[in-house]
């Protein structure tokens, strides 16, 4: 049941007519006080007993929807996706591995600020069932803000100070198209560092507690990813978006923690925002990497899809820096990636999920995404970005590897031979999650993708 209508009449106050609200970002933006309170305790209620789409809940307020970007039959409202159609991927998918209860989750590292700005820009709509691991987070807020304090007081002035000893290295790609294979394999090479999991989950203060958490703390990670048989450890090279979201900037996943909710940051997929949230999040991203590089002393290799839509941001932060594009069947991608966003939701997520709101949102990010890079990478020589494929690296990985190496002028890759062909042998039994894509996304998928297959050079399929 939802809420009776004359309830969050009188919550929400008289509207003139024609006026547009826009949930949830200015949900405290008009009436009186007391009104303010009363509808942020009604949103909250409701959203703890019942999450569902927020297409439903922006009718029931009257609010108007963003206009159709897809046809009438996958229509798009407020960035939050509904669909009649079935899920892409057929019942015989593996199961999610488990994801242990007392393992941290993504918003664990984030200040008192932070945390706040991340429940506040969602109307602090937490499900019932997820309250326990808000009081959780809310406990350790105040701890990372004095570690984050204290790392500021003792290193702020050397991060300033730490200058690249080389450009950086940028893995990019769709989400699951092996990014973090080709990351591990290219911070194979001891000249070069990523950063770790633990810097990206405490990006705000590892300087000062790395040493202790990385040591004792090791049981707390699970041993492998839940969407795929990948190990993680603290040590791990980790994706630097994460980074960016727990220093509480804006970032597309946000909508991990509120799935249900109008997806965040779309915007800053491809960087179209305003040049003073451009500079923040510039300079935010600096200090981090500056960060790592302090501790590591190493050449940076950095590793995010986000990162695929950003290339003419990143070529001005970081001119000579080097880019590693890898590609993958977009048939194979959607289903992968959907299954990605539900681990994520299931063992991250502050509400309750909506199963039927992700692949839209997929089809849509990758949409945005790729029309920047596509937009771009031109703009590129080819001694500075580097296109190959998820078959190449897979099927021969030594040879690709090195054409990397090779075309970005990365180094002597005879001296990380051994290596790379010993690591790339204890991964040749490493099982791949398979999927049966449902003809009923066939479509949509080449609609919506058309400028990824053809720049990929990925055939239409006809059956």
């Amino acid at each position: 049941m939802g809420l009776p209508n004359d309830a969050i009449a009188s919550a929400f106050g008289p509207e003139s007519q024609g006026e547009r609200r826009k949930w949830p970002h200015n949900v405290h933006a008009r009436g009186t006080k007391w009104q303010r309170i009363i509808k942020s305790v009604l949103s909250g209620l409701y959203f703890a007993f019942r999450c569902e789409d927020v297409t439903n809940w922006n009718k029931r307020l009257a609010i108007n929807p963003v206009p159709d970007v897809f046809p009438e039959h996958v229509r798009s409202q407020g960035h939050v996706f509904t669909t009649s159609m079935g899920s892409p991927v057929k019942n015989s998918e593996r199961k999610l591995n488990t994801y242990p209860v007392w393992a941290p989750r993504f918003w664990g590292g984030m200040t008192i600020s932070g945390w706040w700005q991340l429940l506040r820009d969602n109307g602090f709509r937490v499900h019932l069932s997820r309250f326990g691991w808000v009081i959780l987070i809310s406990f350790f807020a105040p701890i990372n803000t004095v570690l984050a304090w204290l790392q500021r007081l003792l290193f702020h002035r050397r991060i300033t100070e730490t200058q690249f000893p080389a450009p950086p290295v940028f893995v990019i790609g769709h989400w699951r198209s092996g990014t973090t294979y080709l990351h591990e394999l290219l911070s194979l090479n001891q000249q070069f560092a990523a950063p770790s999991t633990y810097q990206v989950y405490a990006a705000n203060h590892f300087l000062v507690s790395q040493w202790f958490v990385t040591k004792f703390l090791k049981w707390m990670l699970p041993r492998q990813r839940p969407m795929d048989d990948v190990q993680i450890s603290w040590d791990s090279p980790q994706e630097d978006e994460w980074a960016l979201s727990t220093m509480g900037l804006p970032s597309p996943y946000h909508r991990v923690a509120f799935p249900c909710n109008e997806a965040p940051a779309a915007d800053y997929l491809d960087m179209s925002i305003t040049p003073d949230k451009l500079s923040r999040w510039s300079d935010a991203m600096v200090y981090f990497l500056k960060a790592v590089t302090l501790s590591t002393g190493k050449r940076l290799v950095l590793k995010s899809p986000h990162h695929t839509g950003r290339l003419h941001v990143l070529k001005q932060i970081f001119p000579d820096a080097r880019f590693v594009h890898i590609s993958r069947d977009p048939y194979t991608l959607l289903p992968s990636t959907v299954r990605m966003y539900r681990a994520f939701e299931e063992s991250q997520s502050l509400q309750r999920p909506i199963p039927s709101n992700r692949e839209q949102f997929v089809l849509e990010t990758g949409q945005r995404v790729y029309r920047s890079y596509i937009a771009h990478a031109t703009d590129l020589p080819a001694s500075q970005l580097c296109e190959v494929t998820f078959d190449e690296l897979t099927q021969n990985t030594v040879a690709t590897v090195q054409k990397i190496y090779d075309q970005l002028k990365l180094g002597d890759f005879a001296a990380i031979r051994a290596v790379v062909e010993q690591y790339a042998e204890s991964r040749r039994s490493f099982r791949k999650n398979e999927y049966t894509l449902s003809t009923e996304w066939k479509p949509e998928i080449e609609l919506s993708w058309k400028d990824y297959f053809d720049r990929f050079g990925y055939p239409i399929r006809t059956v």
